[in-house]
Formats: structure tokens, sequence, C-alpha cells
């Protein structure tokens, strides 16, 4: 066995001993997680998501979470989220200030290869989804490329429903808000209703004018309960 061969082994053999610890990410630490998500994934933008552990402060709208996977001293997963309505470019918006501490969304969420297989994805998706649950929020949702199959069936085991590529949903937060995502053409969304308040109106089979209808509909009914709970 070369000397590159050997490397590599004990590179592995590090990643695959010893137990995994999920807990928050401290700064100095966003670099690591830019490295696994430069070489093993992307997500929203390896920088980004580096600055957000590193300069925590730039995001105080909302609840902000960067969770990591560590074992044996190296950060083998990672997986980052805030609040939809807490980023710079929609906090300014009008309705923004009354939504924040509702909908959270899952900006990147990594796994070393050498740690795949032991459910360490499903397990930081599981933290987080608790912590947002605790705080209040309704809805928790995100994307993926849509080249990644097997990713509809990973998030659909963890409880998340999954729209098709390209295909938007609409969010209604009762009868005061309307909150469209829209997928880049290459992506696909998915969202889990964590707690009771919003209604996700899927548009991923139907037509331009069904979809319409449906929600229409569903800020018929969010206003009906509105007005009930209103006597």
């Amino acid at each position: 066995m070369g000397e590159a061969a050997r490397r590599r082994a004990a590179a592995a053999r590090r990643h695959s001993t010893g137990e995994i610890t999920v807990r928050d990410a401290v700064r100095g630490e966003g670099q690591h997680v830019r490295h696994l998500l430069d070489r093993h994934i992307g997500g929203e933008g390896p920088r980004d998501a580096a600055d957000r552990i590193d300069h925590p402060q730039r995001h105080d709208d909302g609840l902000w979470i960067q969770l990591v996977a560590e074992r044996d001293g190296v950060i083998v997963g990672a997986l980052a989220t805030g609040d939809i309505f807490g980023k710079p470019h929609i906090r300014t918006q009008p309705e923004a200030a009354a939504m924040i501490g509702r909908h959270a969304e899952i900006s990147s969420l990594v796994v070393h290869p050498n740690a795949r297989g032991q459910r360490l994805g499903q397990r930081l998706l599981a933290e987080v989804e608790r912590r947002y649950m605790d705080a209040g929020y309704q809805l928790l949702s995100g994307e993926f490329v849509a080249r990644n199959t097997h990713l509809r069936a990973y998030y659909g085991d963890a409880g998340f429903m999954v729209g098709k590529s390209g295909r938007p949903v609409v969010i209604i937060f009762g009868a005061e808000m309307i909150s469209p995502l829209e997928p880049n053409d290459d992506a696909v969304l998915f969202w889990k209703v964590m707690r009771t308040g919003p209604t996700v109106v899927d548009l991923s089979s139907v037509s331009a004018a069904e979809g319409t209808r449906l929600v229409e509909r569903a800020v018929r009914a969010a206003q009906g309960d509105t007005l009930s709970d209103g006597k």
C-alpha cells in the first residue's frame, strides 16, 4: 500500500470510530462546515453557512440554529436553519415582522460520507424540529436539487411532504399572510407542518387555474376560522 493510500485509510478510520455528538456550532467552526459543504454537497452557499456560524449577530430576527455533529474531535455533519421571515431581504417587508416565529427554513444539511448510514441526518433534523417546536414555530421547510432523487425518500422518511421539481407551494397562515414558496427549476421543496395553524396548498400536480381555486378556498376557510375564533 502506497503512502497516499495509507493516509486515506487512516482518515477513513478516524471518521468511522467513536460516538457522535450533536451540538450547537461555535464561532471558529464555520470554515470546517464550509469545507464539508464545498466538498460533499453544496447547499445554500458554503460561505453563507460559515458566516452564520462565525458571525451570528448578522441574523437577529427569529430563531437561527446551526448544529454540528462531532466525532473524535472532527465535524462529520452540519445543519443550518433560520427564520424564513427573518432573512435580511424579507424582514423589511411590511408583513414580515408579524410572521417572525412561525416558519423556519432548512438552508443546508450535510453528512460526511464516512458518517452516513447511521441516520445522523435524521438525528440532526429531529433535534432542530424539536427546538423549533419548543419555540412555537408552526412550519419547517427546505429544498434540494432535483437530481438528488434519493432525497425524496430521505425527507419523506423524516415525515416531510415532498413536492415536484420546480413546482411551488403556497403557505397560508390563518387569514393574515399568504406566503408562496417557489423553488428554482431544478429544485424540489419539502415541508412539515409542526403545529396547527398554517395550511399548505401543494401546486405540484394541478393547473394554474385549479391552483388559484385551491388557494382561494383555503383562504376562505382560514377567514372563517378566524371569524369563529372571534365569536
